[in-house]
């Protein structure tokens, strides 16, 4: 399985997401430029050490209920180390948790600092496609009989351009879109693909979002069956 960000929408899967997909799923969607891996490695580190830890909890309850010890088949005395190896348990796992609450804190912060900063460096030949665009598109508009199919068209064909020209253009498709009555979903689609811009400053805060809230998924799993049937 590989973490990705999806940059569009493909099927079933959103835009502008945190998901974990398939290795060949990821592969054909990060090809096709409509995503890109995600990598985590303080989620991934901690996430471990988690599991390592619950993995040692299990096996130190299962040493002390199958032990051959005869004290500490005692039932008062048996029960006393069950709860100390609980406690001791959740209290490291706690910690774990608390420091990975705290990055993803950080970084959400962090992000949006980013994203408030991000700038899309615009250069006179970005600003004269943006320009030359928008006339094209206004001439198609003013002849056509179905302005929703330019629409449909434009937006094809701002999908094509760079960041930096998309950004230049953001400033004008307002106006190019304002005398059009009707054809919602196309406009809606002109928008959609002039704000895709894929710069990472800009995406830092949706990914920060989306980071996921737990590093102690074995402990929840655990604990649902506890509850279910009982016993550690």
């Amino acid at each position: 399985m590989t973490r990705i960000f999806t940059y569009q929408t493909d099927g079933d899967i959103a835009k502008h997401a945190v998901i974990t997909v398939d290795d060949q799923k990821a592969e054909s969607l990060i090809a096709d430029g409509k995503a890109v891996k995600l990598d985590l490695p303080e989620f991934d580190r901690l996430e471990r050490e988690a599991s390592d830890l619950h993995d040692q909890y299990k096996a130190d309850i299962a040493a002390i209920k199958n032990t051959d010890n005869p004290l500490l088949k005692l039932p008062d005395v048996q029960a006393y180390e069950l709860d100390k190896v609980e406690r001791e348990y959740r209290e490291k796992s706690a910690q774990l948790q608390a420091d990975w609450t705290a990055y993803r804190a950080k970084q959400l912060d962090e992000a949006k600092l980013k994203a408030a900063r991000a700038v899309v460096k615009v250069t006179q030949g970005d600003r004269l496609v943006a320009e030359q665009f928008i006339d094209r598109a206004s001439l198609q508009l003013a002849t056509a009989h179905d302005k929703g199919e330019v629409l449909f068209d434009v937006a094809q064909k701002i999908r094509l351009l760079s960041d930096e020209q998309k950004t230049a253009l953001q400033g004008k498709v307002a106006g190019l879109l304002s005398g059009i009555e009707g054809s919602t979903r196309e406009k809606t689609a002109v928008v959609n693909a002039v704000q895709d811009v894929r710069n990472s400053d800009l995406l830092a805060v949706k990914v920060a979002e989306q980071l996921p809230k737990s590093v102690l998924e074995k402990q929840r799993i655990s604990d649902i069956v506890k509850k279910v049937v009982g016993g550690n």
